[in-house]
C-alpha cells in the first residue's frame, strides 16, 4: 500500500488534483469511492483547487488590468459561479437564461459581456436592466434591435462588434467559430457598414470589438494573425477608432485530454497580446471556459458488466452519451482511469467503455486499455469539467447527474440528481 501523505499523480495525465492516496483515486484529498457510495453514479465531481490555480495561471500571464470574463456556457453551475466571481472573473454569457443564472447564484452582472449569435427582445431588455459592460454585436439585424432598446430605455447601448477575421484555428470544425464559413460574427469586408450605422445612431456607442476563432486552439499564431487583422480594419477609416475601450480576443485556450495533445501556453499569449493591445490604448478582456474548468472536473461511473462482439469487447457503464456527449458529438477523448489502483501485474485488456442508451453513438472512450474489471467497480472519466454536465440531457429518460464540489476533504453536493419526475413536471395533460 502506499503512503497516504504522498500522493501519487496518475500517470499519463496532467491532472494535478486527482491523486493516488492509499491505492485509491482522490479528488484533492477526498475520497472518489467513498462520494460514490453517498451520492450515487453517474457524479461529476469538481476540484476547487484547480480551478483556483488555474484561474491564477491567467491572471499571472496576462496581468491585473485584463478582465478575465468566464465563458459560462462550459459550466453554468452556481457554485462554480459564485466561486470564479470570488477569485475575480466577470462572465461571458450567450443567453438570457446564463444571465438569470448569475441572478441565481448572487453573482453581480455589471463585469458581464453578452453575446450569442440571435439575441431575443427579452434578453437585450434583461441585459442592459442588468447593466452589463457590453453587448457583442454578431449580425447587422441586431444594429435594429439593439437600437430600439436603446430608444425605449433612453439610454446608448454599450457595442463592440464581432469580427471574423477568418483565421484558421487548426481544430475540430464544430468547435471553430472564426473562418468565414461559420455562422459567427462579421466578416472584414462588411463589418465596416455596420461600424458606420453604430457611430451614427444616437442609441448605441460603440465600445470596442471582439473576436472569438473557436476553441482548442493549441498555439499562439492564431491570436496573432486575428489580431493583425483587426488593426488592419481600425486603420480603414477614423469612425472605427473613435471612443473605442475594449479589445475582447475571446477565449480558446486548449487544454490536454491525452497524452501528446499540443496545449496553448498562457504565459506565451499573455506576453504576445497584452503589450500589443495596451499599445492600442485599448482594455484586453479574455473569454477563458474550457481552460479554467475542463481538468478540475471528472465523471464517476459504475460498470454494469462486460461483453465480446467480434474483436470488440465493451465495457458497460452506468454513465452514458446523455451525461456526457464529447465523444459522441466530437470524437473527444478522456482519460479513463479504475478508481481502484489495479494490481500492477493484472492484464490489460482493449475497451470500448459504452453506456445504456440506445445509441450506437453511445460511448465514453474506445480502444482503451484497462486491467480485469467486475460489475460494480468504478472508473473516473477524467477532463470532463468542461461542456460536460452542462450539456447533459435526459435523452432515454435518464436522470441527469448530481455534482459535487471538493475544497481539501470536504465534498459539497451543488447539484441533486435528478428525480424521475422531474423529467414529465413539466408537461401537461391534455
Amino acid at each position: 500500500m502506499t503512503d497516504a501523505r504522498q500522493p501519487e499523480p496518475v500517470p499519463g495525465t496532467d491532472v494535478r488534483h486527482v491523486v493516488w492516496r492509499d491505492d485509491r483515486l482522490h479528488c484533492e484529498s477526498a475520497d472518489l469511492a467513498a462520494l460514490a457510495a453517498t451520492h450515487g453514479t453517474p457524479l461529476y465531481v469538481y476540484s476547487e483547487a484547480e480551478i483556483c490555480d488555474r484561474f491564477q495561471r491567467l491572471r499571472d500571464a496576462f496581468g491585473p488590468e485584463t478582465r478575465i470574463c468566464f465563458a459560462v456556457k462550459s459550466n453554468s453551475n452556481l457554485a462554480v459561479l459564485r466561486l470564479l466571481h470570488r477569485l475575480g472573473a466577470g462572465f461571458d454569457l450567450v443567453s438570457g437564461g446564463e444571465l438569470l443564472r448569475l441572478r441565481a447564484a448572487g453573482v453581480p452582472t455589471q463585469r458581464s459581456v453578452f453575446a450569442g449569435v440571435g439575441k431575443d427582445e427579452w434578453e437585450v431588455e434583461a441585459a442592459l436592466q442588468a447593466g452589463i459592460l457590453f453587448f457583442n454585436l454578431e449580425s447587422p439585424h441586431e444594429i435594429e434591435l439593439l437600437e430600439r432598446a436603446g430608444m425605449t430605455r433612453g439610454v446608448r447601448v454599450p457595442v463592440a462588434v464581432r469580427l471574423n477575421p477568418d483565421v484558421d484555428p487548426r481544430t475540430h470544425a464544430y468547435i471553430s467559430t472564426g473562418k468565414k464559413e461559420n455562422k459567427f460574427g462579421l466578416g472584414l469586408d462588411t463589418a465596416g457598414a455596420a461600424v458606420e450605422r453604430i457611430v451614427a445612431s444616437p442609441h448605441l456607442s460603440l465600445v470596442g470589438y471582439h473576436v472569438h476563432l473557436g476553441s482548442q486552439v493549441a498555439s499562439t499564431q492564431p491570436y496573432l494573425e486575428a489580431l493583425e487583422r483587426v488593426q488592419e480594419f481600425l486603420a480603414g477609416a477614423p469612425e472605427r477608432r473613435s471612443g473605442l475601450r475594449y479589445l475582447d480576443l475571446g477565449g480558446g485556450f486548449g487544454v490536454r485530454y491525452k497524452p501528446g495533445d499540443p496545449v496553448l501556453d498562457p504565459a506565451e499569449l499573455g506576453a504576445a497580446l497584452v503589450r500589443r493591445v495596451r499599445g492600442m490604448g485599448l482594455e484586453l478582456l479574455i473569454e477563458p471556459g474550457r481552460f479554467l474548468v475542463a481538468e478540475a472536473g471528472l465523471l464517476l461511473t459504475r460498470v454494469l458488466g462486460t461483453k465480446g462482439s467480434g474483436s470488440v469487447r465493451f465495457l458497460l457503464v452506468d454513465a452514458a452519451m446523455n451525461d456526457l456527449i464529447r465523444p459522441a458529438l466530437y470524437q473527444a477523448s478522456h482519460p479513463v482511469v479504475p478508481v481502484v489502483r489495479p494490481d500492477p501485474d493484472a492484464p490489460l485488456g482493449t475497451f470500448d467503455v459504452v453506456g445504456p442508451v440506445c445509441e450506437s453513438s453511445d460511448f465514453l472512450a474506445r480502444g482503451v486499455m484497462l486491467p480485469p474489471l467486475h460489475r460494480g467497480d468504478l472508473l473516473a472519466v477524467l477532463v470532463a469539467g468542461a461542456y460536460g454536465a452542462v450539456m447533459a440531457s435526459n435523452y432515454n429518460s435518464r436522470r441527469r447527474p448530481a455534482e459535487v464540489l471538493v475544497s481539501g476533504s470536504e465534498a459539497k453536493l451543488v447539484r441533486r440528481r435528478d428525480r424521475f419526475e422531474d423529467l414529465w413536471a413539466a408537461e401537461l395533460d391534455t
